[in-house]
């Protein structure tokens, strides 16, 4: 699945992921538009999905159980910008902390806008093949109690690693890091999914959000 490799990233939302201060915005606009460039120029963006029953995917704690109540089949997806994104990053590192900084948190939110394409191609697809059918918004490894290690199911299913050049390390990191992992329900009756509540997610005590008093 070849995606997109020029989505403006939203400048507001790369902003708040930045916790950028009033009195940086200036030369914050300065810097996310170099690394805008930089990002187009060197990501790769590739996805590869795969519909699968139910049963075949591993149990995965009480968050994913609830988002894929009611339905029979799943669609897992692993979508990645590739390895250019990761050589960026670690250059931009030696040579401007302050541009590292701003690919770096800006190559995530492109990892999501890559992922929020792969899904509406997964539903464009259905809709064609099966238009009798209902998805769920994606709900990815690390969201909820899903835990990280089942990125390595995902991955597995759809042999991310033979076909998008996606794997993971020793370590359970995915390589190219800048990657997005994730499952959608498909059902033969209206399903919605499930958003996983504070309560049920494993990092709640690390979570500054939570600190807050804030949700993610």
């Amino acid at each position: 699945m070849r995606l997109q490799t020029a989505w403006p990233i939203p400048r507001e939302e790369w902003k708040k992921s930045l916790h950028a201060e009033a009195d940086e915005r200036e030369q914050l606009e300065l810097l996310m538009s170099k690394a805008e460039k930089l990002l187009w120029e060197h990501a790769n963006p590739r996805g590869i999905y795969r519909i699968v029953l139910r049963e075949e995917l591993p149990e995965g704690g009480i968050s994913i159980a609830r988002h894929l109540e009611g339905c029979e089949e799943a669609a897992v997806l692993a979508v990645t910008l590739g390895a250019g994104i990761d050589d960026l990053i670690r250059r931009t590192q030696i040579t401007d902390m302050a541009l590292a900084t701003v690919v770096d948190t800006g190559a995530s939110l492109l990892a999501e806008h890559a992922a929020d394409e792969a899904e509406e191609i997964i539903r464009q697809d259905l809709a064609i093949s099966r238009p009798e059918m209902f998805v769920t918004p994606r709900f990815s490894p690390g969201y909820g109690d899903y835990a990280l290690e089942h990125q390595r199911d995902i991955l597995t299913l759809v042999d991310a690693p033979r076909k998008i050049g996606l794997a993971l390390t020793a370590g359970g990191m995915m390589t190219p890091g800048k990657s997005v992992t994730a499952v959608m329900g498909i059902a033969d009756h209206p399903v919605k999914g499930r958003l996983a509540t504070c309560g049920e997610c494993v990092l709640r005590d690390k979570c500054p959000l939570w600190a807050r008093g804030e949700h993610c």
